[in-house]
């Protein structure tokens, strides 16, 4: 006589692809495994913040400008020198009635530096010497950015961004509407759930585990089962008598 026996149904290639990646994370324990997933990750999110900036740059009627810090000496790194950089192109662009959208790669290759993408107005402009003065630790390079998607894949693949300085973010970015904050924290949720979130909408793991809807409260748990050899659909017990 057979009971408990579980109905279980094995997850089609596609899903079995999509599912594979929480298995290995569960089971794979490499520090180089677990930054190339957080590289992936990073990447994917910092795509997305770019394609909302643009979006909303398009409503604005800004464009981007491609900008380059460089650091003469990386002893002189700090993580507050990119944000007072950056404060002071906020202030200036307040007073005169605009917001600011930005996002930012840091890499390490012959020399510690940024890379930028700005979304400004056209008839703001950003010359040598205010920042020199900005940018007082090394040298800039600023162009108009006339190539967006080609400028925010090379920023999306940050290259050199291994031996960073300590306390160092790898990537940062601001200015985003309500709209692209939702957007952006989306392309971290897996993608059973994406399907069953409204597009509004976004979730956080919750304590005792699955995600919550925070805008509703309400609790979704993953469909899948995983097992070290295998990844299966969720089913009630059926019971044979």
């Amino acid at each position: 006589m057979l009971s408990s026996i579980p109905a279980v149904c094995l997850l089609s290639t596609p899903a079995l692809e999509e599912c594979s990646a929480e298995l290995v994370n569960k089971i794979e324990t490499s520090t180089a495994f677990k930054n190339k997933k957080r590289r992936y990750k990073a990447a994917k999110k910092l795509a997305r913040v770019i394609k909302e900036q643009r979006r909303m740059a398009k409503s604005n009627k800004n464009i981007a400008v491609a900008l380059t810090l460089t650091y003469r000496n990386s002893k002189d790194f700090s993580p507050k020198n990119i944000s007072k950089f950056l404060d002071n192109i906020r202030r200036k662009l307040k007073r005169a009635g605009h917001s600011f959208a930005y996002a930012w790669v840091l890499e390490c290759a012959s020399h510690l530096h940024y890379h930028l993408i700005l979304w400004l107005p056209r008839d703001f402009t950003l010359g040598f010497s205010t920042l020199s003065k900005w940018w007082p630790w090394g040298s800039t390079w600023i162009k108009s950015c006339r190539d967006v998607n080609a400028w925010a894949k090379y920023l999306s693949k940050l290259d050199g961004i291994t031996n960073l300085p300590r306390g160092a973010r790898a990537f940062n970015y601001g200015g985003l509407d309500e709209a692209g904050k939702i957007a952006v924290a989306r392309t971290a949720l897996p993608i059973w759930l994406l399907k069953l979130l409204p597009k509004n909408m976004c979730a956080r793991r919750c304590a005792g585990g699955g995600w919550i809807n925070m805008a509703t409260g309400e609790i979704f748990h993953s469909p899948y089962i995983w097992t070290p050899l295998s990844i299966r659909l969720r089913a009630e017990l059926i019971h044979f008598s």
